[in-house]
């Protein structure tokens, strides 16, 4: 495992943990235990009249003691493996003799007397709270010890099945969404630029995400919003946006008949509906040229692609059932979904069904999942919906992803919802996954594209949580 997969599954992991009160309230438990007793420590070494022994040998000894029964604490607790194999008996050693230093301390006054023969009242006190609090802590931890052995309970399946444990006693409404989703629209609008688009690499295509997924929203041409510039706050008009990617496309020295394209088309259908009524000799020529296609051919070109499918035909096949719905092509529409359908029958039947990413022939989960998510969309009923279904789920990682890519898990939430309901454990472990890798500004991979991929399988995600209350 990669150290950025370990850092990943961990980030899964403590967002998982913090759902629940009863994780919070231990927490601050802890903390306060922990926060209590070293001040106890840093008092009586500093100021308390206790003697130069135990000023500068039996308490920081105990310190010592004290700094490695937080981590041993923090480890058996959070399953972190900071001390490595067969360290228990070790650690519990170890706190045993930070009760061990405070008792050989309080048996010989002579340490703790002051120079005229008398002990202190305030030295007492310390030492006898210093006592107390020992051994709750001790109690505490020896409580903490996981009850399995150390390969199981240490290991990330035995995490992840806790994890899931506590997942399927929860609704996807218990997952606040509303948090991540709402971080990374604010994001999002902050991104754009003067021109109104979004992007630095591909702006026209990321604009055209970002258009997409505000129509799922609900905006329109007149929606406002503010973001902060140099010159002070400044009020950004989605209007604006449509203009400017409209004009980009309209003043184009060429026609691009790429999947990127006819995608940019299509976002700007939505705001205007009557965007394609110039390019219908387009459509047509890309019907024509898929009725030389067998469906034989087509399973060729998919058994081709990369795992990440970007900028590719099948993409682009995608895309023109997409064109098709918008245009009323009944022809387009039919002759799609049949090359998905078949697509899909075939694969399953050669037994491609789990859906391998390496380059051996095996056809990427993405591409089903977004065949299965377009045939849904233009309402054409895919055959063998319940096969895809099994093999989509038994590819799915163990922190809630698949393929480890957040694309490829947004485009497979998407695939899934219609057929799952919001009780779906592995749709709770995909939601989870996308809000914990979600960065600290908002969007998944610093990237518009999928940023919009994460945010339209998370508001689905959202939407289907609210059918589950209101049910």
């Amino acid at each position: 495992m990669t150290q950025e997969t370990y850092k990943i599954y961990s980030r899964v992991l403590k967002f998982g943990q913090q759902i629940g009160f009863r994780r919070l309230a231990e927490t601050i438990v802890f903390g306060f235990t922990i926060f209590a007793i070293t001040l106890v420590y840093i008092f009586a070494i500093a100021w308390a009249p206790i003697g130069p022994t135990g000023k500068y040998i039996f308490f920081p000894i105990g310190l010592f003691f004290e700094i490695i029964l937080i981590l041993s604490y923090i480890e058996n607790h959070y399953h972190m493996d900071i001390f490595g194999e067969n360290s228990n008996k070790i650690l519990t050693i170890m706190s045993i003799l930070s009760l061990v230093v405070i008792v050989l301390y309080a048996a010989i006054p002579g340490l703790y007397t002051t120079e005229n023969g008398k002990i202190h009242p305030q030295t007492i006190s310390l030492i006898v709270l210093f006592f107390l609090l020992n051994v709750i802590e001790i109690a505490y931890f020896l409580f903490s010890i996981p009850r399995a052995s150390r390969s199981d309970s240490f290991g990330l399946e035995y995490q992840f099945s806790v994890l899931e444990k506590n997942l399927e006693n929860k609704k996807l409404s218990d997952l606040n969404l509303d948090k991540a989703i709402t971080k990374a629209i604010n994001a999002l609008k902050k991104r754009v630029n003067e021109d109104g688009l979004w992007g630095d690499l591909s702006p026209v295509y990321e604009t055209a995400c970002v258009l997409e997924l505000f129509n799922k929203l609900g905006y329109n041409e007149d929606t406002e919003w503010i973001v902060p510039t140099e010159e002070g706050k400044q009020t950004v008009k989605l209007g604006k946006s449509i203009e400017s990617l409209n004009a980009i496309v309209e003043t184009a020295e060429a026609i691009d008949t790429s999947y990127e394209h006819y995608y940019i088309l299509h976002s700007l259908s939505l705001y205007n509906p009557t965007i394609f009524d110039s390019r219908i000799p387009e459509i047509e020529e890309f019907y024509n040229s898929t009725i030389e296609d067998t469906e034989w051919d087509f399973i060729n070109k998919l058994n081709r692609f990369t795992p990440n499918l970007r900028s590719r035909t099948t993409p682009l096949h995608v895309m023109m059932s997409y064109v098709g719905d918008a245009t009323g092509n009944i022809k387009l529409l039919d002759r799609m979904a049949n090359l998905f359908i078949a697509g899909i029958d075939i694969v399953i039947k050669r037994g491609y069904a789990r859906f391998s990413t390496s380059q051996t022939g095996k056809t990427p989960i993405e591409m089903f999942a977004r065949l299965m998510l377009a045939l849904h969309d233009i309402r054409r009923a895919p055959t063998r919906r319940q096969q895809f279904i099994q093999a989509v789920i038994g590819t799915q990682f163990l922190e809630g992803s698949w393929a480890g890519n957040i694309g490829t898990t947004g485009y497979v939430i998407l695939a899934l919802i219609p057929s799952e309901t919001a009780d779906s454990l592995p749709l709770k472990k995909a939601a989870l996954y996308l809000a914990a890798v979600q960065d600290k500004e908002g969007l998944w991979g610093a990237n518009i594209e999928e940023t919009t991929i994460a945010l339209k399988a998370l508001i689905a995600l959202k939407n289907m949580a609210a059918q589950e209350i209101v049910e």
